[in-house]
């Protein structure tokens, strides 16, 4: 081997090294698409990768990507996403230097799950900074007034993550929550009023899906009682699979003024008030999210429109 040729392996060897280091590939959902165990359509169903949400990219090949979404590590079509090339963020010293001056005035709150990101704004589509494991601190900055929390990581990455993904302390996770209508969250109900931001969260990614009479997935389309069944299904809470089933077998009821985000709202949509038709989820601040017929698709509707009029009940399903 000449001389020439050695200086030539390793430049590449340096450039694919300080590629790899440098960026890391992000996969964005083009619509709706299933995330499986393994790389074929007949394999399990582990998940769904929503429309216009991201996820970190592990491997591709073969016509499929392996990626990390929500905790979630499998197989998706390549055909349906896109993938983009992302610099990695780099600490310098001088902000090392600054987090090490971090007043032990600043409270520390715990990640509750693995693969919770901090993002770099207030939404869930914008760019993933870091991810971390269960159990790890962050130090909270503030709390927005829209379900968000600022957050300073150990190494002095500032970006945002959602209330649910944190445990927060007690003095905190005490005071006023305007987003979703949560209002003194105490030591006694935090944790279910963490798991509902988390059905929320998880109801509002369908935000847009369509409308399909019978569909009970994101795939085939939903009906109002196949989406709210499917939403709390994937947190362990089992469903009756029509809104007149929900409303007789399901859950407790619960008065008009008693209504807290979680909950599930009733109606009969033919104005009779005589049989139940219509299910949707109460997200607060008077509005509830569900599959409209009459939309063709998911959406967010304010009770006090003309649904107020069809109003029947509410039961709470969260224990």
């Amino acid at each position: 081997m000449n001389f020439r040729c050695l200086i030539a392996i390793i430049l590449g060897i340096l450039l694919m090294f300080f590629s790899a280091n440098a960026f890391a590939q992000s996969a964005q959902a083009k619509s709706t698409i299933n995330i499986r165990s393994a790389p074929s359509t007949s394999s399990k169903i582990l998940g769904v990768f929503p429309k216009g949400f991201k996820a970190q990219v592990l491997s591709n090949a073969g016509g499929w990507v392996k990626i990390s979404y929500d905790g979630i590590v499998g197989y998706v079509k390549s055909d349906y996403i896109t993938i983009t090339n992302e610099k990695r963020s780099t600490v310098s010293n001088t902000s090392r230097a600054s987090t090490a001056k971090t007043t032990a005035k600043a409270a520390q709150a715990t990640v509750l799950k693995d693969n919770a990101r901090l993002r770099s704004d207030m939404s869930t589509s914008s760019k993933i900074l870091k991810t971390f494991k269960s159990g790890s601190k962050v130090y909270v900055l503030s709390r927005e007034q829209n379900g968000w929390v600022k957050v300073k990581t150990l190494d002095g990455t500032v970006g945002y993550m959602a209330y649910y993904l944190l445990k927060m302390p007690f003095e905190l996770a005490s005071k006023t929550v305007s987003r979703g209508g949560f209002e003194r969250i105490n030591a006694e109900t935090f944790e279910n009023l963490s798991l509902a931001h988390r059905i929320l969260e998880f109801a509002q990614r369908f935000y847009g899906v369509r409308y399909s009479y019978g569909g009970t997935s994101p795939s085939t389309g939903f009906d109002c009682s196949g989406f709210v069944q499917f939403v709390f299904k994937n947190f362990g809470i089992h469903l009756e699979r029509t809104a007149a089933g929900m409303a007789m077998a399901n859950g407790i009821r619960v008065s008009y003024n008693e209504i807290r985000p979680g909950d599930l709202l009733f109606f009969d949509t033919n104005g009779g008030k005589n049989y139940i038709n219509h299910v949707g989820i109460y997200l607060g601040d008077g509005k509830f999210i569900h599959a409209s017929s009459a939309k063709r698709r998911v959406i967010i509707t304010d009770l006090n429109s003309f649904y107020g009029r069809f109003y029947m009940m509410a039961k709470r399903v969260i224990k």
